[in-house]
């Protein structure tokens, strides 16, 4: 946002650059764009990325620990409209979900070789068979082409959790708008990415023993999420609860295999 100033009268006008109205303040009153410059010396550019920044980094500060420490808050700080002090819902998931990718990308975890190293023998059996002359699940050049496949693919299904929640908790919660039941599974969503990738680090006994705790800790962290946020009964929130862990495994368990299918037929291609 720069000033410029059109004559009118004996008077010089100052317009905001990107609607063209007249201004009267720091801000555009009808767009809200600020009055600044668009291009500014060095000095200046890097106060306002440093600024933007240190802004990110505080309201991170805020966010994690109340994510995690107090399931359902931060929804409902957002319903409630406090929101400036957090990291947005939707921000929140896809970086939380690139940095959980990034991680297993950069550790081996989501390679086709690892996978199938941890995978129990009969279920590779039963897939070398399903792909016999088609595909060598041990071929260099196909597991490449798989991992490749499934980086591309798994991360954009993934983006698709939080609308099943939110599509899912709306049948649930007809009354209540889309916008929080967005916030409840972006908020939800970033819980279970990163606990996720815990079991995924660990191998053997340690592994099993971490998966039983994830999942107890996400079932729980869930109810007491829905209990904060939508309140009601408890026959009726675990009745919704019930239905809402179904339903959403049911679109997790379609968002795996249809990953793992592109991923498949884009290696055979």
């Amino acid at each position: 946002m720069a000033e410029t100033r059109e004559q009118s009268g004996d008077l010089l006008q100052a317009l905001c650059l990107e609607c063209g109205e007249p201004l009267a303040g720091k801000f555009c009153s009808r767009c809200g764009a600020k009055n600044r410059p668009p291009l500014r010396p060095l000095h200046h550019w890097l106060t306002d990325v440093g600024r933007q920044v240190a802004v990110l980094d505080i309201r991170l500060l805020r966010t994690l620990p109340r994510l995690f420490s107090s399931p359902g808050r931060l929804t409902a700080e957002y319903v409630a409209g406090r929101r400036l002090a957090y990291t947005s819902p939707i921000r929140l998931y896809v970086a939380a979900s690139a940095v959980v990718l990034a991680a297993m990308n950069l550790l081996g975890i989501s390679d086709l070789e690892t996978m199938l190293a941890s995978a129990p023998e009969e279920n590779v059996a039963a897939m070398e068979e399903a792909l016999e002359g088609v595909a060598d699940l041990h071929d260099p050049l196909f597991q490449a082409r798989f991992n490749l496949s499934l980086d591309t693919a798994f991360p954009i299904l993934n983006l698709l959790s939080p609308l099943a929640m939110m599509a899912l908790l709306k049948l649930l919660y007809w009354r209540r708008y889309l916008q929080e039941h967005l916030a409840f599974g972006c908020h939800y969503g970033t819980f279970l990415v990163v606990v996720t990738l815990l079991p995924l680090l660990m191998t053997g006994i340690a592994r099993s023993i971490a998966i039983v705790l994830v999942t107890i800790a996400s079932l729980l962290y869930l109810v007491v999420a829905m209990r904060r946020v939508y309140g009601g009964g408890w026959v009726g929130l675990i009745a919704r609860f019930v239905a809402l862990v179904l339903g959403f495994l049911a679109f997790v368990l379609v968002e795996v295999m249809l990953a793992w299918t592109i991923a498949l037929v884009a290696a055979v291609l």
